[in-house]
């Protein structure tokens, strides 16, 4: 965990040397930086990375081994290209959003949501496990990164959390998500654009109508900053699709132009049904 501390000393660094402070205390910011980088390498011998799934070593940090990467689940096959629902093939859109224009205008997936992928992202989003955003994040890159760059999006916005979880969880592994993309993409991440209004239940063990019920009018989008823009949302997995499709009404009646969505993974259809035939089982 001490590692997390380098990335934010130097942007700390870089900041200090853009005041005017005197040559003095520059000198001494300096001494520090060096500091830092042996303390650095100190910490990758006391310490050295490993692969977050198996453990064996790592060449460096935030990196699977080549076992791993191999066994990552590959992209759902079969789902509507607009809204993500499961469809019997590939489709560019299904009977739902073709007649609804608040739907979304693209969606995309890294992984199915399935074996080393759950345990990823699990401990990412539930076990504090927030470095996992940097792996994530070029995973979803190395899955996704043409797409998402033809696509070329005026904002990033990840998937809000309400004040009152994210104070309680000290994170979303949203906007660690989203801004790992934005960085790659070079566009901003927004985080004021798409506000959690209404404190809903947690999804993860409600069932589709449930779910549905849960987040009705739980998002407020800021007109002034979407209107007419094309946004990209990201969150971590889709499940039934509920609090997505919700968000990204949200963002379509404030005025937003296009709306494509990413995830990192997508629900498998049949644990999707066991939800939706009221077996609600904690997977996003």
């Amino acid at each position: 965990m001490i590692r997390i501390f380098l990335p934010i000393w130097v942007i700390l660094k870089d900041f200090i040397f853009g005041l005017p402070f005197s040559g003095r205390i520059k000198k001494i910011v300096i001494v520090l930086d060096w500091g830092w980088r042996y303390f650095s390498r100190l910490l990758d011998v006391l310490f050295p990375p490993v692969c977050p799934l198996c453990h064996i070593l790592t060449a460096q940090e935030h990196q699977l081994c080549p076992t791993c990467q191999n066994a990552l689940p590959p992209p759902p096959d079969h789902y509507c290209l607009r809204c993500g629902s499961y469809t019997a093939k590939m489709e560019p859109g299904c009977a739902h959003c073709l007649t609804n224009p608040m739907t979304s205008d693209a969606a995309y997936f890294a992984f199915r949501y399935q074996d080393s992928a759950i345990s990823l992202i699990v401990g990412f989003k539930f076990a504090d496990r927030s470095e996992r955003s940097v792996l994530l994040g070029a995973l979803c890159w190395e899955r996704l990164g043409s797409e998402l760059t033809w696509e070329a999006p005026d904002m990033i916005i990840p998937m809000p959390l309400h004040f009152w979880r994210l104070l309680r969880r000290r994170y979303n592994q949203s906007a660690l998500l989203a801004g790992e993309l934005a960085w790659r993409l070079q566009r901003p991440m927004v985080t004021n654009a798409l506000v959690r209004c209404k404190i809903t239940t947690p999804q993860t063990r409600l069932n589709a109508q449930a779910r549905m019920k849960n987040v009705r009018g739980a998002f407020r989008a800021v007109e002034k900053r979407v209107r007419g823009r094309s946004i990209m949302l990201v969150d971590d997995v889709m499940t039934t699709g509920a609090t997505m499709g919700v968000a990204v009404a949200a963002l379509k009646k404030a005025g937003a132009a296009r709306v494509v969505v990413v995830c990192l993974a997508r629900v498998d259809q049949e644990r999707t049904d066991s939800i939706s035939m009221d077996k609600g089982v904690p997977y996003a």
